[in-house]
């Protein structure tokens, strides 16, 4: 019984070394045409430039703020419409009822 293992072994050992040493397919990675797009139209147009002067224009950000209409803002910014102000939540967990209770009197009311 021995004997039939060990010829098991001495033709089952040189197949599993060489299929491991084969490499592997690389994988297929599916592409995103639709994302490549946007992005190639988001070079091509210039937003910003297209913001009517009555309208808030978000130009940048960092870490810590916005610039709004030439102004630097730090910290987190509630805009309805064209009003921008201050909001005290400074990440989505800090986010409360109370946090929110400004929609209350908000108007036009935020659709």
């Amino acid at each position: 019984m021995g004997g039939v293992r060990q010829r098991a072994m001495t033709t089952t050992l040189p197949k599993l070394i060489q299929s491991l040493r084969k490499e592997c397919p690389k994988p297929r990675t599916k592409q995103l045409p639709s994302l490549r797009r946007s992005f190639s139209l988001y070079d091509q147009i210039n937003l910003i430039d297209n913001v009517p002067e009555d309208h808030l224009r978000f130009e940048g950000y960092t870490d810590t703020g916005f610039r709004v209409n030439g102004v630097e803002y730090e910290g987190s910014l509630l805009c309805v419409g064209n009003l921008l102000t201050s909001w005290a939540p400074s990440s989505f967990s800090h986010i409360t009822p109370d946090s929110l209770s400004i929609f209350r009197i908000v108007r036009p009311i935020p659709a």
